[in-house]
């Protein structure tokens, strides 16, 4: 799939995480493209946005500061382009450079 922007139809079965993970975007910038407050539900449309950046998962040892020198960019720029305040492990986060 081509698209960088495209609507997708929630199937049943379908969370944020999953549908985050098949089209390979941030779960936060799906929530917030999607002004989302509470649980998707099937046939629900979703606006999505592929990722200009890489997808990066938190880990256990990564650090704000650990991860911006791995990826050459501003702390505060990781924060902002994600939308949130700190990391924890398990977080997917969008890094652009």
């Amino acid at each position: 799939m081509d698209m960088k922007k495209f609507f997708y139809r929630v199937e049943s079965g379908d969370g944020v995480l999953s549908v985050a993970k098949k089209f390979k975007v941030s779960p936060t910038r799906l929530i917030k493209d999607n002004n989302l407050k509470e649980e998707i539900e099937s046939g629900d449309m979703l606006y999505i946005e592929r990722c200009n950046g890489v997808l990066y998962t938190v880990k256990p040892t990564d650090t704000l500061c650990s991860i911006a020198e791995k990826f050459n960019v501003c702390e505060q720029k990781i924060l902002t382009d994600n939308d949130i305040e700190y990391i924890f492990c398990g977080l997917i986060i969008e890094i652009i450079n």
